[in-house]
């Protein structure tokens, strides 16, 4: 609607009605509404004078810090469109995001926990000829201050020209892989995130979304589509987000006591690591009420860990990047009906199951699982080849997730219909790093499955064929050489040495008989220290 208020309207608001209120609270630091709308404006008018007006994207490249929230504000209030970039990518990723968003400027820290941002973007800038104005800061003013960080980038008084600008202009990307493994960005409107809100309050008594609640944010990347479709939930809410800019299993319980924290959302391996974790009886967790696990499938025993340990009722969520939010188990369900599904389609939100010809599945017969709502991302961005196969022409968002609905309407889902697997809540694609691994000298062919795992929900397995019998790659080889191009959770956590890789007799690689070939050696379950968020 023409005069429906966008995201940064949003925040303006909000920052008249509650100006001192905490919005986000990271280390040290504490920055009020005020702070956020004041910082927000003296950033895009900074900008404005780098040339970023309407319709410009503008890559983020940082950690979970509040100076990502107040940039993604900053970018909206000129009709610019954010494109979050993992700060756990490299090369290949960075680049691929950079190229296909068409990104104009990059607002980037320098370096983090090893990485050399500043290099890896200068080798990339000659084959990014869109990109004309690459803005640098130090990660130790990121973690000291959002105000320095805003100065650093030229911040200065004023109100930015947010003319025409309107609830349904592109406002953000969130890239992920998609079924041809390749990262596709679908994007969002202002409209489609305040929708986001209006389909969550709904879940809520009186349909309205609890006042000035806390969330923490337990160091997942904020270009995740979970912050990204949160943003406005929390404005509306007025309430104020605990960041923190890594996963730390004892600062999460440290948070939780200090703060007495009530509700509390996370992968199903960020829960499992807690649960798992030495110090867990020396934290006083005793004022959870609720969880919220999203993101990846939780398994029947976590589940019930969770609710017999903890104490909690948990709420197991179905969404992804492409539909944003679907379906949610609901307090009173029986535990084993919230073990072996992920609830029923939130109101608002219209799921159905279909065949491979788009026609209505009934019963309990598996099908794609597609979704419609007003919530759901616009497109693909710049691929309109992708969006015509992903959303068909009566608005159904196509998930490529194959379920059923049994008779109480609740999903069960069965499976991806593309090959891809989900580590540690992180979207992998066998295919990107198949591709990468057959460019290593020491390999001749090579897949990559996804298996099982108790921590990390799902793990990486690599079945190569040598070049030389004699002289194989090991693991470490492997890992060392993916994780140069790629993030640290694609690179393979097993290896299979194989004489030939299996066909089908479609003479395609029979990854259900590399599958079998892991369970049958049944590798003993990766340690959750071996992984760094």
């Amino acid at each position: 609607m023409p005069d429906a208020p966008t995201l940064r309207g949003l925040l303006r608001t909000a920052a008249r009605d509650v100006p001192e209120r905490d919005a986000f609270r990271y280390r040290d630091e504490r920055l009020t509404y005020a702070d956020w709308d004041r910082l927000a404006d003296r950033l895009a008018v900074a900008l404005a004078r780098r040339g970023v007006g309407r319709g410009d994207v503008v890559a983020l490249l940082f950690p979970s810090t509040p100076f990502y929230l107040v940039a993604y504000l900053a970018a909206a209030a000129l009709g610019a469109v954010t494109a979050g970039i993992n700060v756990r990518y490299r090369r290949g990723e960075i680049g691929h995001v950079l190229e296909r968003a068409g990104a104009k400027a990059l607002l980037a820290v320098d370096a983090w926990h090893g990485a050399d941002f500043r290099a890896i973007v200068t080798a990339l800038r000659p084959a990014l000829p869109a990109l004309r104005d690459v803005v640098w800061l130090d990660a130790d003013l990121l973690r000291r201050s959002t105000a320095g960080a805003v100065a650093a980038c030229g911040g200065a008084d004023g109100t930015p020209d947010d003319r025409g600008v309107g609830a349904d202009d592109p406002v953000a990307i969130v890239f992920t892989s998609g079924t041809t493994g390749a990262p596709r960005g679908a994007w969002y409107t202002s409209a489609s995130l305040a929708a986001v809100a209006d389909i969550e309050a709904r879940r809520h008594p009186g349909g309205r979304l609890p006042r000035f609640e806390k969330h923490l944010a337990p160091g997942l990347s904020f270009a995740h589509v979970g912050t990204m479709t949160r943003i406005a939930v929390q404005i509306l809410s007025r309430g104020v987000t605990l960041v923190q800019d890594a996963f730390d299993v004892v600062a999460v319980m440290e948070t939780i006591a200090r703060e007495r924290l009530a509700h509390l959302g996370g992968i199903p391996t960020q829960l499992a690591m807690l649960l798992d974790h030495p110090e867990r009886a020396g934290h006083d967790l005793s004022s959870l009420r609720s969880l919220v696990i999203g993101g990846a499938p939780a398994s029947p025993a976590l589940l019930r860990r969770l609710r017999d340990e903890l104490g909690v009722v948990p709420s197991v969520r179905y969404s992804s990047t492409e539909v944003g939010i679907a379906t949610a188990s609901l307090p009173d369900d029986p535990p084993d009906l919230m073990a072996t599904t992920v609830g029923r389609p939130t109101a608002g939100v219209e799921l159905r199951i279909v065949d491979e010809g788009n026609r209505p599945l009934a019963g309990a017969e598996p099908g794609e699982v597609v979704v419609r709502s007003p919530a759901t991302m616009r497109g693909y961005w710049r691929d309109p080849e992708a969006t015509a196969a992903a959303i068909d022409a009566d608005g159904w968002v196509h998930t490529g997730d194959v379920g059923y609905l049994d008779d109480g309407g609740y999903l069960h889902l069965c499976g991806r219909r593309s090959e891809m697997y989900i580590r540690g809540g992180y979207n992998v694609h066998p295919g990107e790093i198949e591709a990468l691994l057959a460019r290593h000298p020491a390999i001749a062919r090579a897949a990559v499955v996804g298996v099982p795992d108790a921590v990390l929900g799902e793990r990486g397995w690599a079945f190569v064929v040598p070049r030389d019998p004699a002289a194989p790659p090991t693991l470490e080889t492997l890992r060392a050489f993916v994780g140069a191009e790629l993030a640290s959770f694609k690179r393979p956590d097993g290896l299979t040495l194989l004489d030939e890789i299996p066909l089908t007799p479609m003479f395609k690689v029979d990854k259900r008989a590399l599958r079998t070939l892991v369970e049958e050696d049944a590798p003993s379950p990766i340690r959750a220290s071996r992984f760094r968020w």
